[in-house]
């Protein structure tokens, strides 16, 4: 547990996107309705449900309002505390979006860039979404089709190393009930401990270090989120805050990412960092989220999380 001066209080996840508000209010019909719903299977898996109830201007425009939506949802979901997580364990496994216009052009080309792709509107899985979206278009002013014309979803893929599960279901059982940044290097550190148990060493607060932990935990796929277990997530983030003033010696705080009381949503992971006297803020969280669940392509040649920490960081 590091002492106050290690810390700060980083602002709400949800002000930017005020529609992660769980409060119920009046919308407008929008091409990006700024609320989202999570769907949950019979066996408890969870579905990010997003909605287009009005035909974007342009596909530009439908990414740009888009993009932060989808962002805000999946670091909203990653940030979760360890007590709240045991509360609710069930996991998330795919995003959807359902479109009630038909845009003004192809968007599929676009929304692949999420991970999202055509999907069926007779699954199972969009009769339980669409329910959910009925009663949404409820808040919606004006006229929303009944029926959409299209339907999207991003499964998740994982990290398929056998212990990857083990180390997840370890966090979740020892990680402390704390949001992120309350005791700074505590979940970078138990994370590390489970792993050598597991026969898994070298996960150690350096450039290496980190390396070696995307090696195990990150998907391998292509065009698709890679997702990560709130905790792994957390842990990763601990572990880069770690590296940044241990072995790189930049002066770091750690922010304490408290649920608002309000929204009851946690702020992503963040950092108040100084350099040449200067004090700057890094979004370590979001960086993340970029860099290592967010979808790549087979063309693309990305360096490791460690490379751009050291590049951040030194």
């Amino acid at each position: 547990m590091a002492d106050d001066s290690d810390r700060y209080v980083p602002g709400p996840l949800d002000q930017f996107v005020p529609g992660l508000r769980q409060k119920a209010e009046r919308w407008p019909a929008l091409p990006v309705h700024p609320r989202i719903v999570h769907a949950r299977a019979p066996n408890g898996d969870r579905t990010i449900v997003l909605a287009s109830f009005a035909q974007p201007a342009s596909v530009k425009a439908f990414h740009a309002a888009l993009k932060p939506l989808i962002e805000a949802a999946l670091l909203a979901e990653l940030s979760r505390p360890a007590g709240e997580l045991h509360e609710d364990p069930s996991p998330l496994v795919a995003m959807e979006l359902y479109l009630f216009e038909a845009p003004p052009s192809d968007c599929a080309p676009m929304l692949s860039l999420f991970g999202l792709v055509p999907a069926s509107l007779e699954e199972a899985e969009a009769h339980r979404s669409l329910a959910l979206l009925r009663r949404e278009a409820q808040l919606v002013d004006g006229s929303v089709p009944e029926e959409p014309v299209a339907r999207y979803r991003a499964p998740f893929a994982r990290g398929s190393d056998a212990r990857v599960a083990q180390l997840v279901e370890r966090l979740r059982t020892h990680a402390p009930a704390e949001a992120w940044g309350a005791r700074p290097g505590a979940l970078a550190r138990l994370c590390a401990d489970q792993l050598r148990e597991l026969g898994y060493d070298g996960v150690e607060p350096t450039r290496a270090g980190i390396e070696r932990l995307e090696a195990l935990i990150l998907a391998s796929e292509s065009r698709v989120i890679r997702w990560l277990d709130p905790l792994l997530f957390q842990a990763l983030c601990d572990l880069v805050a770690v590296t940044a003033t241990v072995t790189f010696g930049r002066p770091v705080q750690w922010g304490v990412c408290d649920p608002d009381e309000e929204t009851k949503l946690a702020p992503p992971p963040v950092l108040l960092a100084e350099r040449d006297g200067d004090s700057f803020h890094v979004p370590l969280g979001e960086h993340i989220l970029g860099w290592c669940v967010m979808p790549r392509f087979e063309s693309e040649t990305i360096p490791t999380l460690g490379a751009w920490a050291e590049h951040e960081f030194q």
